[in-house]
Order: C-alpha cells, then sequence, then structure tokens
C-alpha cells in the first residue's frame, strides 16, 4: 500500500497488533486489535525492536518463576500468608504477573508475524509487478 505524504509516494505496509485497553467505567481491561502501518524502510527495525521488547519480557519472566515457586520462611500464619500472596501476585493465574507477561509475549509474537506476512506480501507483489513488466508475469 502507498501513502502519499510528505510530497512524495512513501511506501507503507498495514499490519494488525494485538492491544489491550480500558473497557467501560469499572469493567477492566478489555483485549483488541488494532491497524497500525509502518513506513516500509522502518519494519524490519520495528520487527527487530518488538523481538528485543519480547526477549526481555521474557528474561524477565524467567527470573520471576522463583517467586512462583517460594517456599515460606516459617510455618507461623503471617508467612504463610505472604508466601501464598507473593505466589499469587507471581503467578500465572489471571491477574498475576506471570500471566500477564504470557500474554504480552504472546502479543508481541502475534505483531511481529502479522508484520512479516504484511511486508512478505508487499514483497510478493513488488516482484510480480515487476515480472509483469518484464513480460514475465502472469499474462492472462
Amino acid at each position: 500500500m502507498l501513502d502519499a505524504g510528505g510530497g512524495g509516494a512513501v511506501a507503507r505496509i498495514g499490519f494488525v497488533a494485538d492491544t489491550v485497553s480500558a473497557g467501560p467505567a469499572g469493567s477492566g481491561l478489555t483485549a483488541g486489535q488494532t491497524a497500525f502501518t509502518v513506513d516500509l524502510a522502518q519494519a524490519q527495525k520495528l520487527i527487530d525492536g518488538l523481538a528485543e521488547a519480547r526477549d526481555r519480557l521474557q528474561e524477565l519472566y524467567d527470573q520471576n518463576v522463583g517467586f512462583m515457586i517460594l517456599g515460606s520462611p516459617g510455618q507461623d500464619p503471617y508467612s504463610q500468608s505472604a508466601t501464598t500472596t507473593i505466589k499469587q501476585t507471581a503467578g500465572t493465574d489471571p491477574g498475576g504477573y506471570g500471566w500477564a507477561s504470557l500474554k504480552a509475549i504472546d502479543a508481541l509474537n502475534s505483531t511481529i508475524e502479522s508484520i512479516q506476512a504484511s511486508l512478505a506480501t508487499y514483497q510478493n507483489q513488488e516482484q510480480a509487478n515487476a515480472d509483469a513488466f518484464k513480460g514475465e508475469g502472469n499474462q492472462s
């Protein structure tokens, strides 16, 4: 897709990303998808940045696993309660840090795949156009 801006045609590709936004008052967060475009020349840079963010988030998740298997420092009810709360906060049940991290990693992977698919579609179309001008394309 071409977007005429800044006095000349700028090649841009469109993609869809998983997003989270605030729902109606008091309803919490809602998952959705949002359409974006990116300058073709910046697409790989965007992919690399998203992959770096995903990898860093994975590192943080891996460090967090220790909190999910934390043992109580004592047998008193306060230590037991604190340990349970830490495990729930760090865990993979909905609302926990681990859960949020895994959801974010999945969303980043999905967004990266979407950009790569759009980039491949654009490149395939460009090749088909080039082939057609050379007389090598489908002449039907």
